[in-house]
């Protein structure tokens, strides 16, 4: 799976950087509007970032900025440096959490509760014109335990979203359902 760009990672690395409120509190208001409406949201964004875009990839920086303004969790350097994470990996991880919170998990336990498979299961079936209300629900998810994400790897998939071979839906099944591999196959726990 193609990791994040040059920009993707300095467009996060700007984002995991802002420490003025003023602007955070503007992009977290993005939530509340529309795709559509997400232009309101170019002031408070380098113009370095969305300069130079495909149309319609400037929504997917502005998307991703409100989102990451809602919940400002991401993966440390070392843990990125060591390989990238997509969203699978964090719901998993949720999903990790929660049955620690449990006490575990009782013989014969699902590790993913049927309504966090129900919520996957939505999101990699969205079209792209509905990812934002989806990824909503799931980053505020997220939040409740303060998983990290990738938000690189998250802006790079989501521009990978309409790909035929439907790579990232499938790189995010793996991850959420099976959990991460390491080249022999071994399964370790996901980070």
């Amino acid at each position: 799976m193609k990791g994040p760009s040059s920009r993707q990672v300095e467009f996060a690395g700007w984002l995991s950087g802002l420490d003025d409120r003023g602007t955070l509190a503007a992009l977290r208001r993005g939530l509340m509007l529309e795709e559509e409406q997400l232009f309101e949201l170019f002031g408070y964004v380098p113009p370095r970032f969305l300069t130079g875009l495909r149309p319609g990839e400037e929504r997917l920086y502005l998307m991703v900025a409100a989102l990451y303004a809602y919940h400002p969790v991401s993966f440390g350097e070392e843990e990125l440096a060591e390989r990238r994470r997509n969203l699978g990996e964090s719901l998993r991880r949720l999903a990790e959490e929660k049955a620690r919170q449990r006490g575990g998990l009782d013989e014969g336990e699902e590790l993913l509760p049927e309504s966090l498979k129900r919520r996957m299961e939505a999101l990699l079936s969205a079209p792209r014109a509905d990812l934002f209300g989806h990824l909503r629900q799931v980053i505020s998810l997220l939040k409740s335990e303060e998983i990290p994400v990738d938000w690189a790897q998250l802006l790079s998939d989501l521009q990978r979203w309409e790909a035929p071979d439907r790579r990232v839906q499938w790189a995010w099944s793996r991850s959420f359902y099976v959990g991460y591999q390491t080249e022999g196959g071994d399964e370790t726990d996901v980070r």
